[in-house]
């Protein structure tokens, strides 16, 4: 694994400690997951780890664009 990789996925989990709603946290898992069954595809070792820090870039840029603007609950 990457150290940028490994900062990334800290980078997620510091987000993810700050906003303890379930189904966040189930996206955030269930997108996480989804990008590895289809990343695991790839061959090449370091293509595949290109592929798999953009959709964490991804996942990330989606968590601070939704911090800067949470759901409202009733």
């Amino acid at each position: 694994m990457s150290i940028e990789r490994r900062r990334m996925e800290n980078a997620l989990r510091s987000l993810l400690d700050n906003y303890p709603d379930p189904a966040l946290h189930r996206w955030v898992d269930e997108t996480v997951r989804a990008f590895e069954k289809r990343l695991s595809a790839i061959v090449d070792p370091r293509e595949r780890d290109h592929a798999q820090q953009a959709a964490l870039i991804l996942i990330k840029t989606t968590l601070q664009k939704w911090s800067e603007n949470p759901p409202v609950r009733h």
